[in-house]
Formats: structure tokens, sequence, C-alpha cells
């Protein structure tokens, strides 16, 4: 029971095969000190991700995440959860490679988020979370595209976790998803379209309920780069007066940040 070869290292066909097969047999209900093992692996991950150490947190969890998946049954609780965990770990990991460009590793790791995530991936039976992992692991996948300069790959999966977003009140960003389609656009020359972008995010954020501490600082942030990219694509438009408004917004903002 167990890993014969980490998650981590295996191509999507053999993820895809392995979550497959182990999600098959007859669960054994944590039989052969299995429980004490999957506690050691949480625990473990837990201290791995207060370390910074995402690549072990992730090995940790991917094998926790199988043992689980064998011992309680796909539908279990303690399988959802840390499928849940996996899926934002590989996020957060794959995010971190981007900025290292470690292209290739980071969208491995972006594939099996995706994988994790989709319709009839293991997260199916809670349909919230998934649609939430979900549109992050699409957010950051046009993030991805949008990096290596492929923009209408980037436009492809943006739109894609816009649309999930609209769907959830548990959606993660809405307003940085439509800032990165803002961005995306605007290089592609289509700046009405982004313009309607950056507008659409001023208004998901002023609606937002986050008015204390980090929630509220983060929102502040957010609204100084959407009131940014707004006085950009106007001044594109040749909407001067606009604009210069938008920057000085912007520069208020910024200064409260």
């Amino acid at each position: 029971m167990g890993l014969s070869e980490p998650l981590f290292d295996m191509t999507e066909h053999q993820f895809k095969e392995t979550l497959r097969k182990s999600g098959e047999g007859i669960p054994t209900k944590g039989a052969d000190g299995m429980a004490s093992r999957m506690a050691e692996l949480d625990a473990a991950a837990a201290a791995a991700k207060r370390n910074g150490e995402l690549q072990e947190a992730v090995c940790c969890l991917e094998e926790s995440f199988v043992t689980k998946l064998q011992s309680y049954g796909a539908q279990a609780d303690e399988v959802l959860t840390t499928c849940g965990e996996l899926a934002l770990s590989y996020n957060m990991l794959a995010m971190r490679m981007v900025e290292e460009e470690g292209f290739d590793e980071a969208y491995e790791l972006l594939k099996k988020a995706e994988i994790l995530t989709e319709p009839d991936g293991s997260l199916k039976n809670d349909f919230q979370k998934r649609l939430k992992l979900n549109a992050i692991t699409l957010n950051n996948l046009g993030c991805f595209f949008k990096r290596k300069g492929k923009l209408q790959a980037a436009l492809h999966y943006l739109n894609k976790a816009i649309s999930i977003e609209t769907q959830t009140k548990t959606a993660e960003n809405p307003a940085g998803t439509l800032l990165n389609l803002c961005a995306t656009l605007s290089q592609l020359g289509r700046h009405a379209q982004a313009l309607k972008h950056a507008e659409k995010a001023i208004e998901t954020l002023q609606n937002s309920k986050d008015s204390v501490g980090g929630a509220a600082a983060a929102k502040t942030s957010f609204l100084a780069i959407a009131y940014h990219n707004q006085a950009v694509e106007q001044e594109f438009l040749a909407r001067r007066v606009d604009a210069l408004n938008s920057y000085r917004q912007a520069v208020v903002l910024a200064d409260k940040c």
C-alpha cells in the first residue's frame, strides 16, 4: 500500500492511472498500521509548509492522499480534505517554479492539479471545493502561458477560470483573474475589452466584504492595481481625462497600502 513512485515524477497518464487504480480497490479502513503512517505524513506536510519547503510538503501529501484513497475510498472526508490540500500545494509550488523559470516542472504540476479538480476528478464529491480549486488552477495556467508569451492559450484558461468563478461564492480571487484577463487582452491590443475587465475588477473589489486586517490591505492593494490598469486602458483609448482621474485614484489607494 502507498506509492511505488512519487506522483510528482509521473507523467499525466501515469498519474491518472495511479489515481484510478488506487480508488478501485476495496477500502481497508486504515488496516496494517496505515492510520499512524497517514498521521505522520500529514504532520510532516504541515511542518514542511510552515518551513517553506513546498516540494517536501507535496511529496508527503501525495503519499498521504493515495494511502487514504486506498484505505478509505474515494468518497471519504479524509480523502477529499487531503486531495484539496494537494491540489492547492501543486499550484503553490508550480507558481514558485514559474518565478524561477522552471517552466516544464511548473506545467506538469498545474496539469496534475487540473486532473484532481476536473469534473470527474478526485474532488467530484465536493462540488464547491472542486470549483474553487479548479478556478485557481486554470487562472494559474493562464498566468503560466502569459509568462511564456502564449497569449491565446493564456486567454483560453483565464476565460475558463472566470466562467467558473461566476458560478461559486467560494471563489478565491475573481478580481485577480479579471486583472489577469485585462493584462492579457491589453498585450493582444484589445484595449476596449481589457478596460471592461478592469472596470469589472474594480466593481468586484468594491462589492467584496473584506474590510479589516490583512484582507482589507490586500483589497486596497488590488484596487490600486485595478485603477492603474483602468487608467492604462483609458489612455490607450484616448480617454485622457478619465485616465488621469483613474491614475489619481490609484495613487491615493497605493498610499494607503
